[in-house]
């Protein structure tokens, strides 16, 4: 693996050094210096940020402006503005860069054994649940790691709040953080046998307006409302609700006691529908809720976090959610 990554990286730089028309060649830096540019969206900031004078960044833009007969960028007073072929760099600088922070991570990751604390967060629910098993074996594999795993159904600030890791079952990722999936999930409609007996199974979405709805108040949720995906796309139903709380568990047992009809995982509720304690309801309607690795920074700059993200992939993708039941 790591020869086929130093063979990638090397004949991609290659392939650019092959068009040099003068003496000042360019570096394999200049792309770090192209990609600073785009980033801080001026010369003189990124020269503070790289610690090097405005000139030097003027200098090895000029070169590779020079090297590829183009212009890179629309320069005015306010700021800078990519050229078409400046568009063209920056996907090509973006995929070397992450090549060789790949091939950097693999040969350090083939020297030493991975250790050291990692700050995990997930929900009560699914946390509690199943990423506890995951950990189980991920700490089997890897015994040097040591995990602290915080279980909260708010949201989680991971920027500030010292987390390395969110597992989390939910569409919405911050802006700042950084996702990858890790498994296809989903919410559906259910309720008790002897609930339906007693108040009739509703045959549209807007029926439930007219029946005992179990809410969970947990992060941004608005109380009462639910949105979910039909046949026609996204449809939304508002409800009053007699029972609610922050806890899936509370509320799952609450439908199962026949109070309501509730909107969980399928991973939590397919055991009690496969028992028969459970019945889905309303079969072509659905919310979406995928499975994430969440973290602030790119995986390259943590080796211990990025054995964890691709740990949890292939856990997953072994195990599936369901099957854990």
């Amino acid at each position: 693996m790591l020869i086929l990554l130093y063979y990638r990286c090397l004949m991609t730089a290659f392939w650019m050094l092959m068009q040099i028309a003068n003496s000042e060649k360019p570096l394999l830096e200049d792309l770090t210096v192209f990609l600073a540019v785009l980033h801080h969206h001026s010369f003189i900031k990124t020269a503070a940020a790289l610690g090097v004078s405005t000139a030097y960044v003027s200098k090895r833009i000029k070169i590779l402006e020079n090297t590829l007969k183009t212009k890179l960028f629309h320069r005015n007073t306010r700021r800078l503005v990519l050229t078409d072929e400046g568009l063209k760099l920056q996907d090509f600088a973006v995929k070397l860069e992450a090549d060789m922070d790949e091939l950097l991570f693999q040969m350090a990751l083939a020297k030493s054994e991975i250790s050291g604390n990692i700050n995990i967060c997930a929900s009560f629910g699914f946390g509690g649940n199943i990423v506890t098993k995951a950990i189980s074996e991920l700490v089997n594999q890897h015994p040097k790691i040591k995990v602290n795993l915080h279980l909260t159904d708010q949201e989680v600030d991971l920027v500030n709040s010292g987390f390395h890791l969110e597992i989390k079952v939910d569409n919405q990722i911050n802006n700042q953080d950084i996702a990858r999936q890790l498994a296809t999930n989903y919410r559906i409609l259910c309720a008790s046998p002897s609930y339906l007996k007693k108040n009739g199974i509703p045959k549209h979405l807007q029926d439930l307006q007219n029946h005992h709805c179990l809410f969970i108040q947990e992060k941004k949720s608005s109380l009462g409302t639910w949105h979910l995906e039909g046949k026609k796309g996204k449809e939304t139903v508002t409800f009053q609700s007699s029972l609610t709380s922050n806890s899936g568990n509370v509320v799952l047992q609450w439908s199962l006691d026949g109070h309501g009809i509730i909107l969980r995982s399928i991973w939590e509720v397919q055991q009690y529908i496969d028992a028969g304690s459970l019945v889905r309801i309303l079969p072509n309607y659905i919310q979406s809720a995928n499975i994430w690795a969440v973290y602030p920074n790119k995986l390259s700059q943590s080796a211990k976090l990025k054995i964890c993200v691709d740990f949890f992939a292939e856990y997953f993708e072994k195990h599936g959610v369901i099957s854990f039941y």
